[in-house]
């Protein structure tokens, strides 16, 4: 149960101390309060509740923070600070709950870095800074609750990155950052936890690729990038770990298709590709790990549609296919239903007798009850034959 308190502007120590006796509820908001005493502060510290937030203060002096901190819940939030001295943060790490988060702070200096490091619960968010110095970020890092994500963080030098890399975590979350050179690459790649996060990245070049590829963890997720030239393609598919995300990329020509699909790992994600050529599929076919996702893709054409049906590693989701209606769908529907392994179409919503039948020549395939398709005139111009579901369907 949570309780909405935005209308509440100002609290007395009484008003404070009669809220939480009353409220018994375990999530108390309070983002109207912008102004907070000690006095009150020590009143409010007797919610009984999990999580108290205070996100609409802007400011908050060390006697408030500490009369806060004797809060016996599990999250205090004070999103609304976009700036914290050392003592008040000296003050808040004595919070023995587990999530203390300062998502507003934009900027943060050591010394307050430091004095937050000290706080011993499981997580610690600061995600909202968009500045960090080398310092600071040594000073974070040495956090046992610090989580690694710096969401809003756009630009980083070489010596921050291999303070980051530091980081005892298992992720290191950088999605602010849209561009990166190869020596803050190579910094960062020496993160040794299992999840490196740069989706924010936008343009990537060889060099720089071939940097990140030398990443030692399982997961590299790069969904960010929109477009990817073959010789970057070429330098990513070095990368050693378990999982590729590129999920953001829109279109991927041969070259490219077949610079990625000599990836060694287990995960290929380009679920942004919405059309695939023959020559790209035929490409992407030879990937050899566990698992291709193309769920992304909106059409396909029966020469690619047959490359597809041949892909031992492709998952066979194509969530994102709601008709087929171009004069080749029967084509299509048949090269599809060749496919050994699952072949699922659950959004599926325009087809044609003639396609839906041959869809269905793959008796396991995934698709909508037939009440609920719009059938639709044969693409071809054909005319439209009366059709049996096969038993079983």
């Amino acid at each position: 149960m949570s309780h909405g308190s935005d209308k509440i502007e100002d609290l007395t120590p009484e008003q404070a101390k009669k809220l939480v006796t009353e409220f018994k509820g375990g999530h108390l908001y309070l983002s109207g309060l912008t102004t907070l005493d000690a006095d009150t502060a020590k009143a409010l510290a007797e919610f009984k509740g999990l999580c108290l937030w205070l996100d609409g203060l802007t400011t908050l002096d060390a006697d408030t923070a500490k009369a806060l901190t004797e809060s016996k819940g599990y999250e205090l939030s004070f999103d609304g600070l976009t700036a914290l001295d050392a003592d008040s943060a000296k003050a808040l790490a004595e919070f023995k709950g587990q999530i203390l988060s300062l998502s507003g702070l934009n900027t943060l200096d050591a010394d307050t870095a430091r004095a937050l490091a000290e706080f011993k619960g499981q997580c610690l968010w600061l995600d909202g800074l968009t500045t960090l110095d080398t310092d600071t970020a040594k000073a974070l890092v040495a956090s046992t609750a610090f989580n690694g994500f710096l969401r809003d963080l756009t630009n980083v030098d070489a010596d921050t990155a291999k303070a980051l890399a530091e980081f005892k975590g298992e992720s290191l979350g950088l999605q602010g950052l849209t561009a990166l050179d190869a020596d803050t690459a190579t910094a960062i790649a020496g993160f040794r936890g299992q999840c490196l996060w740069l989706d924010g990245l936008t343009a990537l070049d060889a060099d720089t690729a071939k940097a990140l590829a030398e990443f030692k963890g399982h997961s590299l997720d790069l969904r960010g990038l929109t477009t990817l030239a073959p010789d970057t393609a070429t330098a990513l598919a070095e990368f050693k770990g378990k999982d590729l995300q590129l999920s953001g990329l829109t279109n991927a020509d041969a070259d490219t298709a077949k610079a990625l699909a000599e990836f060694k790992g287990r995960e290929l994600w380009l679920d942004g590709l919405t059309t695939l050529d023959a020559d790209s599929a035929k490409a992407l076919a030879g990937f050899r790990g566990a698992y291709l996702s193309l769920s992304g893709l909106t059409t396909l054409d029966a020469k690619a549609a047959k490359a597809l049906a041949a892909a031992e590693k492709w998952n066979g989701d194509l969530s994102a296919l709601t008709s087929l209606n171009s004069p080749d769908s029967v084509a299509i529907a048949l090269a599809l239903a060749t496919r050994k392994g699952p072949l699922k179409l659950p959004n599926l919503k325009k087809i044609s007798p003639k396609t839906h039948t041959a869809l269905l020549k793959k008796e396991d395939v995934e698709i909508p009850l037939l009440e609920t398709l719009e059938l639709i005139p044969e693409p071809d111009g054909s005319a439209t034959d009366d059709f049996v579901i096969p038993d079983g369907f």
